[in-house]
C-alpha cells in the first residue's frame, strides 16, 4: 500500500481498469448503442456493459449480444441481468482467476465494499494476475519467501538475495542434521547389513518425488475450486497404491539380482510404505495451510520435503531392524 496505490498487495484494487460505459435502468437500447458508437475507442476489452443506479451502485449487467439483438426502444431494465458475478476491490487477486476459469468470462465488474461500481478486471489484467500468481508459486515451491523482490532477481543486492533464499535452506540443513542422528541410531542395523546404506538415496528421492507430485497437483487443483479432503485423499491413495506397487516391484527385482532377497524385501517394503505416507503428507500440509487461510504453496516446498525425508529414513531403518 502506497500513496499512489491505496490497495494492499495482491488485492483486486491494484488491477482495476476504469470503465466509463455505464447506463441507467431507464436508458433505452438505442441510447446505449449510440453512446457506445461515439466512444468506441475509449473502453477496454469486455463482453458486457453495466447498469448502475443514481448512487453509482452496480445493479445489472448486459452482454453485448443481448444489447445488439434487443428492440431499440426497449429499456435496459428489461434485458439486464440482476444476478451476475462480481468482486470487491479488497478481494484477493487470485479470486479473479478462479472466477474467470469457473464462469468462462473475459471481464469481471468490481465494486467497493458498499457496492459502488469502480471498473472492471479485463482479460489483459486476468493474464497479468495469472503471471504474478505463477511466479509467486514458483518462488514458494523453491523456498524463497520474499518473492516480490525476485521479479528483478539479478538486479538485487547479493545480501538481499541471500536473505530471501536462506531461511528454508537453514531449516533444511537442520533437517539434514536430524536425519544423520536418526541413521546413527540404527548403526547396529547398518553394521549387520552394510548394503542397506546403498539404497538410502533411492528411498529418500522416490518418496520426495511422489510427495512433490501429489502436493503440486493438490495446490494447482485447490487454487481453482474448493476440494473435499476425504475425496482427494482417497483418490490420491488409490493412485499411489498402484504407483507404490510398480516402484516396489522394480526395486525388489533390482535388489534381488544385485544384493540378495533379504535386502530387496526390506527396500521394497520400505519404499511401498514410505511412498504411501509421502502422499498423505503431500495432501495434508497444503490442505491445513489452506484452511488456515495461508497460501498452500508456502508449505508445499522445502518444509514438506524435510518432513518426507525424515519419515523416509525412519520408516526404512525401522523396517530393516524388524526384518533383519
Amino acid at each position: 500500500m502506497t500513496k499512489t496505490n491505496p490497495y494492499p498487495k495482491h488485492t483486486i484494487g491494484e488491477h482495476i481498469v476504469p470503465f466509463q460505459l455505464t447506463f441507467n435502468k431507464e436508458d433505452s437500447v438505442e441510447e446505449a448503442l449510440s453512446l457506445i458508437q461515439k466512444r468506441i475507442g475509449s473502453w477496454p476489452n469486455t463482453e458486457s456493459v453495466f447498469v448502475v443506479d443514481k448512487d453509482n451502485k452496480l445493479v445489472g449487467a448486459i452482454e453485448f449480444k443481448e444489447l445488439l439483438t434487443a428492440k431499440p426502444k426497449q429499456m435496459l431494465e428489461g434485458i439486464m441481468k440482476s444476478s451476475f458475478e462480481s468482486l470487491t476491490d479488497r478481494s484477493h487477486q487470485g479470486t479473479a482467476i478462479k472466477l474467470a476459469v469457473k464462469e468462462g468470462v473475459e471481464s469481471i465488474p468490481i465494486t467497493d465494499q458498499n457496492g459502488h461500481f469502480l471498473g472492471i478486471i479485463d482479460a489483459g489484467q486476468i493474464f497479468k494476475i495469472m503471471h504474478e500468481e505463477h511466479i509467486e508459486k514458483l518462488m514458494h515451491f523453491s523456498g524463497i519467501l520474499n518473492n516480490e523482490a525476485f521479479v528483478n532477481a539479478y538486479k538485487l543486492k547479493i545480501t538481499s538475495s541471500v536473505r530471501a533464499r536462506i531461511p528454508w535452506l537453514i531449516l533444511g540443513l537442520a533437517g539434514g542434521f536430524l536425519s544423520t542422528f536418526i541413521i546413527k541410531g540404527f548403526d547396529h542395523t547398518l553394521q549387520e547389513e552394510l548394503s542397506l546404506a546403498f539404497f538410502i538415496p533411492l528411498i529418500v528421492y522416490i518418496n520426495a518425488a511422489v510427495g512433490y507430485q501429489t502436493q503440486t497437483i493438490f495446490v494447482r487443483f485447490s487454487s481453482l475450486e474448493k476440494v473435499s479432503l476425504k475425496k482427494v485423499l482417497l483418490y490420491e491413495l488409490k493412485v499411489t497404491f498402484l504407483i507404490s506397487l510398480i516402484l516396489s516391484f522394480g526395486v525388489f527385482i533390482f535388489g534381488s539380482l544385485w544384493i540378495g532377497m533379504r535386502v530387496a524385501e526390506i527396500v521394497a517394503v520400505s519404499m511401498f510404505i514410505g511412498v504411501m505416507f509421502s502422499t498423505i503428507i503431500g495432501v495434508l500440509i497444503p490442505w491445513f495451510l489452506e484452511n488456515m487461510e495461508k497460501d498452500p504453496a508456502i508449505g508445499s516446498g522445502p518444509f514438506t520435503t524435510i518432513i518426507q525425508d525424515l519419515l523416509s529414513v525412519t520408516i526404512y531403518f525401522s523396517i530393516a531392524s524388524a526384518l533383519l
